[in-house]
């Protein structure tokens, strides 16, 4: 049998997270309706964005009359992330013209990167190929995102509150977290955070998010370093 193409490959891989990112955008385009926005706006900020945990945070402050700078703070916090992410694309050498560039950080979310990361680690593929693969993995993530985000837009008034459509966002972040749990730092850095996140859920603003997020970095980082020498010993 003839192997897929890795665009190919990539459509099929996302195929899986789909179901979760689906009431995820549904959820992004209801929050947004709940604050004011008209639909039209609603629809551009995914189509800009494409950031559901940073938009639906910025909804609910706006919601509970947060300050506009906390407001942008949040925002810039929880998207912080993708820095680390085009950091990590970096060292896969993806071939990127000017414009495929521009393309690849307007589709770049967690899934399209960690399905990226995890199949340059099991599969030789070279540049063109995995640059391939990401957008393979990257079309349906935002076809389907922009959908869901509309029939939040237009049916959210009508979802019945007890359905309690906020779950999709623990389930898509425990999808993507699991098969990244694969050495020491990454596991220390995920236990702390998931610890303190319990812990601090009722700080206002989300604060607790934030300072859950950058303690499981730093201690992570702590644990790569010290015990990044004592296995180079054990290894000698």
């Amino acid at each position: 049998m003839k192997p897929l193409s890795p665009f190919v490959q990539g459509n099929k891989d996302a195929l899986p997270l789909l179901l979760g990112l689906l009431p995820f955008a549904v959820l992004t385009g209801v929050s947004a309706i709940q604050t004011g926005m008209t639909p039209w706006v609603a629809q551009l900020s995914s189509l800009l964005l494409m950031s559901g945990a940073s938009q639906i945070a910025a909804a609910t402050l706006m919601t509970v009359g947060a300050a506009p700078l906390v407001v942008i703070v949040t925002h810039i916090a929880i998207n912080f992330r993708y820095a680390i992410y085009s950091a990590g694309l970096s060292q896969l050498k993806l071939q990127f013209s000017p414009l495929t560039k521009l393309a690849a950080a307007q589709v770049l979310i967690d899934q399209t990167y960690v399905l990226t990361f995890l199949r340059c680690q099991v599969q030789p593929l070279n540049a063109k190929e995995r640059t391939q693969y990401y957008f393979g993995t990257a079309l349906p993530m935002w076809l389907v995102w922009q959908t869901g985000t509309a029939a939040g837009i237009l049916a959210g008034p009508l979802i019945p509150a007890d359905w309690h459509l906020e779950f999709a966002i623990t389930l898509c972040f425990i999808s993507l977290l699991v098969p990244m749990l694969k050495n020491g730092p990454i596991v220390v850095a995920a236990t702390v955070a998931g610890v303190l996140s319990g812990l601090t859920c009722g700080w206002p603003y989300n604060l607790g998010f934030l300072f859950s997020m950058v303690t499981g970095v730093l201690v992570g980082g702590l644990y790569h370093k010290v015990r990044g020498p004592q296995r180079s010993g054990e290894l000698s």
